[in-house]
């Protein structure tokens, strides 16, 4: 989930790890349906046709998602800022989630790197599937039933990120921010 979401050089970048295998989604395509993975070349050469092991897909080099893949890529080389620009509207956002959430007296926890961010009905920290399952996942499904209700959608589930985009303005920010402090008053 993280490819090129965090940074360019994705997760890798922003905590310093040189991955052995890197495996990226449909970031490399646009959005379209496609997958590749990524090694150093001793690694790689075990794939056919140097080595032994033969790799294939449906969609492997599929010309519309790579086409839509490449002008991505190019457009977040060229504009780099748009990281920073992503990184300050979810901050933003988690700015005024934590505001009306706690005005409304709503237990509740926010994680958020860079942008990606979720709320979790929770006092604890959440850091795995079992500490987000502890969550009060019922006041989830209000939650996102009523955002819903304002024309807001948010990932369905509880246990899902949301990945904010830079086509959000600050004015969409601010009615999510709203809507859900609306709705921040009907849960339990």
């Amino acid at each position: 989930m993280t490819g090129f979401r965090l940074a360019a050089g994705g997760a890798q970048e922003l905590f310093g790890v040189n991955a052995d295998i890197v495996t990226f989604g449909k970031v490399i395509g646009g959005g379209l349906p496609v997958g590749a993975f990524a090694a150093r070349a001793e690694i790689m050469d075990y794939l056919a046709p140097i080595g032994p092991v033969y790799q294939a897909g449906t969609l492997s080099g599929n010309p519309l998602a790579m086409a839509a893949g490449l002008a991505m890529l190019k457009e977040l080389n060229k504009n780099k800022e748009v990281f920073n620009s992503i990184n300050k509207k979810t901050e933003y956002l988690h700015k005024g989630l934590n505001e009306v959430l706690t005005s409304a007296n709503v237990k509740f926890t926010i994680n958020r790197i860079g942008s990606m961010i979720s709320v979790h009905f929770s006092e604890k920290p959440v850091t795995d599937f079992a500490s987000a399952a502890e969550a009060n996942n019922e006041n989830f499904k209000i939650f996102f039933h009523g955002l819903l209700k304002e024309g807001i959608y948010i990932a369905p589930s509880a246990f899902e990120t949301w990945f904010i985009c830079d086509a959000l303005s600050y004015e969409d920010l601010d009615a999510t921010i709203a809507a859900c402090g609306k709705v921040a008053k009907t849960l339990k």
